[in-house]
């Protein structure tokens, strides 16, 4: 048995578009969050394995729900909810361009009624503050200044560590730092894929997100892709034939995807159709289709099928 081997289990809170995808997706050195424009468009407590030859991290990255509206949003809370509990470190991030907000308190004092509802005092959790996106910020003092502002106001912080997610600076101090405040044990998970996404909720993932990223000035963020139905090629058997369904709650909403003679839903499809191969490791045939489902958030039956 290593006596110096650590593991365990560390969250990423915080408001949502704080950068949470992009820091475990670096971390983890593959895409295993959606990274969108669009707040709060993490669904899944998507998790994954980061080995390194002293420690074993396992990663959660939560739904940016503290304050849940609707069925949907009530699910997406129950995965962040328990990843809180269960975790061994909290990395609490903000963004070095805004500093401190009041949205930010809210969110830590949400936090802080989890820790209590179990029993937890947030002086005795290991929760690291992560102020990232320092690469936007010009005056480098006043990053310092924004370390050392929340180092004397918000004491029970065990540090806090200024990155850049996108330009990976900072990255190496975090782990270093996190590998700290693990608790000394053998590997939890042999297998690196442990926490992997089931195919079908991969691919639907990747939809979304090009959805997002395609058209997210003018689609909100309940947009659903189911996939219908995963196959072999009839005549090119190593060819995946993949039919899928994006669902919105409104008939405008439908027309907006599509696009102008269908160039938009082109577009979303030839892209994730792209990520997707380098997924699977085999060519794919992708047939997106737009069904409209009304107030399909409020749904617990339909909101069951996407997963939760």
């Amino acid at each position: 048995m290593n006596t110096n081997f650590k593991s365990g289990y560390v969250t990423i809170i915080g408001k949502p578009n704080v950068g949470k995808s992009t820091l475990l997706n670096l971390i983890l050195g593959k895409k295993v969050a959606i990274v969108s424009p669009i707040a709060g468009t993490t669904r899944f407590t998507i998790a994954g394995i980061k080995n390194l030859p002293n420690a074993q991290i396992i990663f959660f990255d939560t739904p940016g729900i503290y304050d849940p509206k609707n069925e949907l949003e009530k699910r997406m809370y129950i995965y962040a909810y328990n990843s809180i509990v269960d975790a061994d470190v909290i990395l609490f991030m903000v963004n070095a361009t805004d500093g401190l907000l009041e949205y930010d308190r809210e969110i830590l004092k949400k936090f802080e009624s989890i820790l209590n509802e179990n029993n937890k005092n947030l002086e005795k959790v290991n929760v690291l503050c992560i102020i990232n996106k320092i690469d936007l910020v010009k005056d480098k003092s006043k990053v310092d200044n924004l370390c050392n502002t929340i180092k004397e106001e918000l004491k029970f912080f065990k540090d806090v560590i200024p990155i850049s997610a996108l330009n990976n600076t900072g990255i190496e101090l975090l782990l270093d730092t996190i590998i700290k405040y693990l608790p000394l044990q053998e590997k939890l998970f042999e297998d690196e894929d442990a926490f992997k996404l089931p195919i079908k909720l991969h691919i639907s993932e990747i939809i979304r997100e090009k959805i997002f990223q395609n058209i997210y000035q003018e689609i909100p963020k309940s947009t659903a892709v189911i996939i219908e139905e995963i196959k072999p090629g009839d005549v090119d058997k190593n060819k995946l034939i993949i039919e899928a369904y994006i669902i919105v709650e409104r008939e405008n909403h439908k027309a907006i995807i599509i696009g102008e003679n269908g160039k938009k839903i082109k577009q979303i499809g030839t892209q994730a159709r792209v990520e997707i191969e380098q997924l699977v490791n085999k060519p794919v045939y992708l047939s997106l289709y737009v069904k409209v489902k009304e107030k399909w958030t409020k749904k617990t039956d339909f909101i069951s099928q996407l997963g939760f």
